[in-house]
């Protein structure tokens, strides 16, 4: 039999793919979740899900209501009582802003299911200043990591002009947040997303200059196979929306040649899995 923290690692895993099962299995198990680290992991995986993956704040106070009071519990049932009370727009007690920065990358993901497209420059655009000023690098961080949550969840989302807008309003804001709260790496990064988001809406000039500037960092840093990888991943993404049939060839060959160098077993399969979703 799978412990607690065995099945919290694969349900991790797969709720961005089974987001409404796992929402159910999540309040199922609600009344005997232990009081501990385990426990307050639960709690979290079913706000973020329940939020996030399927905006359905009715089931998140199903599950909070079947919680068992606990020391370890109470945080994490507490910010999960403030993420719902921002989608519902009710008063609630204020949080340290490194928690609440954190907890909008829930708040704004739900608010965009809901229909609410405004969310993002309501609650994200207004705080860029003293976020990315912020003196504590938590807080820079909470924030850059929520707007990157935003911006991947309407990368993934549905495809019309106000939301196309907005995600690349995301992208940059992301890149910003990452220039003032991270390492060379998680710019690179933003720049791999500012090339994937630009490639979706057929911006082929936009998408490629962000992917040189992904696969110039990487070659900078001397970075690791797998980071080159998906830094030439998302050059072909942008070669193929800019029609650059030699630029696409090229780049795809080089995730080959940079597969056979990534050691780790997990990593090496979940490349061969992007490789096999690549354009060729």
């Amino acid at each position: 039999m799978s412990t607690l923290h065995d099945w919290l690692e694969q349900a991790w895993e797969r709720h961005d793919t089974q987001a409404q099962e796992l929402a159910h299995e999540l309040l199922a198990r609600a009344t005997a979740l232990p009081d501990d680290e385990d426990g307050a992991d639960a709690v979290r995986l079913a706000r973020h899900t329940m939020l996030s993956h399927l905006a359905r704040p009715g089931l998140l106070h199903a599950f909070i209501a079947s919680l068992p009071a606990g020391a370890k519990l109470d945080p994490a049932r507490s910010r999960a009582e403030w993420a719902l009370a921002q989608v519902e727009g009710r008063p609630a007690e204020p949080l340290p802003e490194v928690v609440a920065w954190g907890l909008l990358g829930d708040v704004v993901p739900a608010e965009l299911l809901l229909g609410r497209l405004d969310s993002p420059r309501v609650r994200l655009l207004p705080l860029e200043t003293r976020a990315t000023n912020h003196p504590d690098p938590a807080a820079r961080r909470a924030y850059a990591a929520t707007v990157h949550n935003v911006t991947h969840a309407l990368r993934l989302g549905p495809r019309e002009p106000a939301l196309d807008v907005l995600m690349i309003e995301m992208a940059e804001l992301e890149r910003r947040a990452w220039e003032r709260a991270g390492t060379w790496m998680h710019v690179e990064r933003a720049d791999y997303h500012l090339a994937l988001c630009h490639a979706v809406l057929g911006h082929g000039a936009e998408a490629q200059r962000h992917a040189a500037a992904c696969i110039a960092a990487c070659e900078a840093h001397d970075a690791e196979a797998s980071e080159r990888f998906f830094a030439h991943e998302s050059a072909v993404h942008a070669a193929q929306a800019a029609g650059d049939r030699e630029a696409l060839v090229h780049h795809r060959s080089a995730m080959v040649a940079l597969l056979a160098a990534v050691q780790d077993t997990d990593m090496h399969a979940f490349c061969e899995q992007t490789l096999a979703a690549t354009p060729q």
